[in-house]
């Protein structure tokens, strides 16, 4: 069809004669492109890297500077980040609930791109004993377009960029004196956040969740060493926190305005919980307020906190003050005095990108 393909656009582009037409599908012709698709085959099958083996080889530490430079490049437009792709699983008899993402990006210059499937909401898997949510990372050969592992990383690395990107918004929208750390929600992005948060700083955390906070503060306390205790109520919680992560199902806001710290060095709140049309922790009034810095505009318009008051007539894309890569490189500052800053962190391809080349960087030597 390759063969047949190209006679009809040589015909019609240069009216080639019959004798010449006949020339082109001869035989030598197709014997070119039979070579053609048998080089396709060449390319040897990709890794596959278990979970066992991801997990065991990459941290939130590995992926603090690469998400870092990936938000630098994505500010620059360096980076080919497509919208994400939601595919929803309504329930059924015989299927769902759940939600898969599809994301993916390439950075300019690097040697790969990454493409990434992830579900989440599998809520049903409880009872087979199995997680809500699994994934992987497709690791693309930039060069080539040859496909270079297939990582099952079961939502492991999806976690470790959120992190990453955690860390980031740390470093470039707080300061040193902003030592009390709140988390609303004791998953596993409450985890990761914490990580990634301790590689920037020491500081003290505080955790409410309806679930599980106990356990968080305490094993969060004897991993990083930093002092870890329990909040009654997400009121209590703010009004000790000078940096709050929101990591929660989304499903409704989580804190209020006025439950927040006034004067000192402000408050920074870092939401990721956010990332479809369905969600929002941040009420409204606390974003109009706020400096506001998106990881990416065009997403958080749609599917971040920054979706709900421009649907209320609140805010429009004019009112953000930086996208978080802007920070990064200088181009405006992260937090001047005790202002109220959000950080609106959906997650982009840029940063899976980012920790598909590092994991790709590590796990192709074993």
């Amino acid at each position: 069809s390759f063969a047949r393909k190209t006679v009809v656009r040589a015909t019609s582009a240069f009216n080639f004669t019959g004798v010449t037409a006949n020339a082109l599908n001869s035989s030598s012709v197709i014997a070119s492109a039979s070579e053609a698709t048998r080089s396709f085959a060449s390319f040897p099958p990709p890794k596959l890297f278990d979970y066992e083996t991801v997990t065991s080889h990459v941290s939130v530490a590995d992926a603090i500077t690469s998400v870092e430079a990936a938000f630098g490049a994505l500010a620059k437009g360096e980076v080919d980040v497509p919208m994400p792709m939601h595919i929803g699983v309504e329930e059924s008899e015989g299927a769902g609930p759940g939600d898969c993402h599809i994301k993916g990006g390439y950075i300019y210059g690097t040697p790969t791109f990454t493409v990434k499937l992830a579900t989440v909401s599998f809520y049903k898997n409880k009872e087979k004993d199995l997680p809500p949510g699994s994934g992987v990372f497709v690791v693309v050969n930039a060069v080539t377009g040859a496909p270079l592992a297939v990582m099952q990383e079961n939502r492991f690395m999806t976690d470790l960029r959120t992190g990453a990107a955690g860390g980031v918004a740390v470093k470039y929208c707080t300061v040193p004196e902003q030592n009390v750390i709140g988390f609303i929600g004791a998953g596993a992005i409450a985890r990761i956040m914490a990580r990634g948060a301790a590689q920037i700083r020491p500081f003290t955390g505080v955790c409410y969740g309806l679930a599980g906070a106990e356990e968080f503060c305490k094993d969060m306390e004897a991993e990083l060493g930093f002092p870890f205790k329990v909040a009654e109520t997400p009121e209590e919680l703010c009004a000790q926190s000078d940096v709050i992560f929101t990591q929660t199902p989304g499903s409704e806001t989580v804190l209020k305005k006025e439950w927040l710290k006034t004067g000192g060095h402000g408050v920074t709140i870092i939401a990721s919980g956010s990332d479809q049309p369905t969600k929002q922790e941040i009420p409204n009034d606390v974003l109009k307020a706020s400096k506001y810095i998106s990881d990416l505009t065009k997403q958080t318009s749609k599917v971040g906190e920054l979706r709900g008051p421009i649907e209320a007539g609140i805010m429009t894309v004019d009112d953000v003050y930086a996208e978080l890569g802007e920070v990064v490189n200088g181009d405006k500052p992260g937090r001047e005095g005790d202002e109220l800053i959000v950080v609106d962190l959906t997650g982009t391809g840029a940063q899976d990108a980012a920790i598909g080349q590092v994991a790709w960087d590590k796990l192709s030597k074993l």
